[in-house]
C-alpha cells in the first residue's frame, strides 16, 4: 500500500515539475495565456498531493514501529525519491513565485505610469487645494 501511495505521489510531482517548468519557460516568452491556464491543473495537483501526503502520514503511523523500521528498503528508496522530487519542486516553483511576482510589479508599476496615477496621500498638504471646509 505505501509503495503504491509513494509512486502516485512521485507521478503527482514530476506533473507539477512539468508544468512549473513549461510557466517558467511562458513567463519568459511573455505567454502568460498559457501560464494562466496551468493554474487549475496545478491547484487539482497539490490538492491531491495532499490528499497522497495524508494516506502517506496514516501509513506510517498505523506501523507503530520505531524509525529505523518503518520502511523495507524498495520504501526507503522510495521514500527518498519522493523527497528529492519534493525538493526539485520547491526550488521551481520558488522560481516561479519569484518570476511571477517581479512581472507583477513590473505590470503593475508600468500601468501605474501609463495612466499617470499618483500615490494618495492623507496629509494636510495633500488636502490643501480642497472646496470642502468643516465647520465645527
Amino acid at each position: 500500500m505505501l509503495i503504491n501511495t509513494l509512486q502516485e505521489t512521485i507521478n503527482v510531482l514530476n506533473k507539477l515539475i512539468e508544468i512549473t517548468n513549461e510557466d517558467l519557460k511562458n513567463i519568459k516568452e511573455a505567454n502568460h495565456e498559457e501560464v494562466f491556464k496551468n493554474i487549475k491543473t496545478k491547484e487539482q495537483l497539490a490538492f491531491k498531493f495532499n490528499q497522497l501526503k495524508k494516506n502517506i502520514d496514516q501509513i506510517l503511523v498505523q506501523r507503530n514501529r520505531p524509525v529505523e523500521e518503518i520502511f523495507n528498503k524498495e520504501e526507503e528508496n522510495l521514500f527518498n525519491l519522493f523527497r528529492e522530487k519534493l525538493n526539485i519542486f520547491y526550488e521551481k516553483h520558488k522560481k516561479f513565485s519569484k518570476m511571477a511576482i517581479s512581472v507583477a510589479n513590473f505590470y503593475n508599476a508600468l500601468n501605474s505610469q501609463i495612466k499617470n496615477q499618483e500615490q494618495i496621500s492623507y496629509n494636510e498638504r495633500a488636502n490643501f487645494n480642497s472646496q470642502l471646509h468643516i465647520r465645527a
